[in-house]
């Protein structure tokens, strides 16, 4: 009899799930209205702006969720809106980004010192166009191209140079934002989105005045360098490894002088690890 009722229990959950992943979902028009007549969204910019410069990728879900009211059951089904319904509450979102501004007394949010109205005016247009391309990477997955991703990426390393926006533009925050690691969550785990980020930031570093990715005080260790070997040249990848050797050379004569297993392990693997990195790419 257990055995019957578990078949029936069975069949009847397989039936709900069909029922469920054939299922469209219409946007109501509430949702729709509550996009149309947001106002004061600096926080909507900020909230984009700090999703797509983790290394959480681009997942604007929760964000559209909180800022408009978006039932959280809606949201969970965002692929099986209806397609007329997703194109009308994308295009109310765009109209909300244009709408947007960043009023006097909320500076503070995107500036760490006191921008020029020219700066403020241009730290607005970059945040504008990264919701923008963020946009239409959430809402366009399947059609979205690499150009919208490389356009994020050049946006935010613009925003992060302006003299006064925070993040301010330092090297630990230059290095987080092209992380290998960081790049392909953004390009949700598309290899092809990936090598035109990765091709992108590489000709970014390249161009800039840094130079922190060449020198082993850059990494909080050696197994982060992994994360960059695709934006160094052959030369400066050497450089890199002649720090590392140098320093390993330097830290073997002080364990020959007190020896110790642990930390001849950790020298053997750390070497080994610089002796693999490999030239011309990855």
């Amino acid at each position: 009899m257990s055995e019957a009722l578990l078949s029936e229990i069975r069949q009847f959950t397989a039936m709900l799930e069909r029922k469920e992943a054939e299922a469209v979902y219409t946007v109501p028009d509430a949702d729709i209205h509550a996009v149309k007549k947001a106002k004061s969204l600096e926080k909507l910019l900020h909230e984009i702006f700090m999703q797509v410069s983790g290394s959480g990728g681009i997942q604007l879900g929760s964000i559209i969720r909180r800022e408009f009211g978006i039932r959280g059951e809606l949201m969970d089904r965002f692929e099986q809106w209806l397609p007329y319904s997703k194109e009308q509450f994308e295009d109310e979102l765009h109209l909300a980004i244009d709408r947007a501004d960043i009023r006097a007394g909320n500076q503070g949010v995107f500036f760490a010192g006191t921008p020029s109205k020219k700066e403020a005016a241009e730290a607005l247009q970059l945040l504008k166009e990264i919701a923008h391309a963020a946009v239409i990477c959430q809402f366009q997955t399947k059609r979205a191209d690499p150009e919208q991703y490389v356009r994020i990426l050049e946006k935010l390393l613009r925003f992060y140079a302006l003299p006064n926006t925070y993040p301010e533009g330092n090297a630990v925050q230059y290095r987080n934002l092209i992380s290998a690691d960081r790049l392909l969550a953004m390009a949700g785990g598309d290899d092809r989105i990936t090598d035109a980020l990765k091709a992108y930031a590489k000709e970014w570093y390249q161009q800039s005045p840094y130079s922190f990715l060449e020198s082993m005080e850059g990494y909080l260790s050696y197994d982060f360098v992994r994360h960059f070997l695709y934006a160094l040249t052959d030369d400066q990848l050497e450089r890199l490894r002649g720090d590392y050797v140098r320093h390993i050379e330097e830290e073997f004569a002080r364990l020959k002088a007190k020896p110790n297993l642990h930390r001849a392990r950790n020298l053997q693997t750390m070497l080994e690890t610089v002796m693999s990195w490999p030239t011309s790419g990855v």
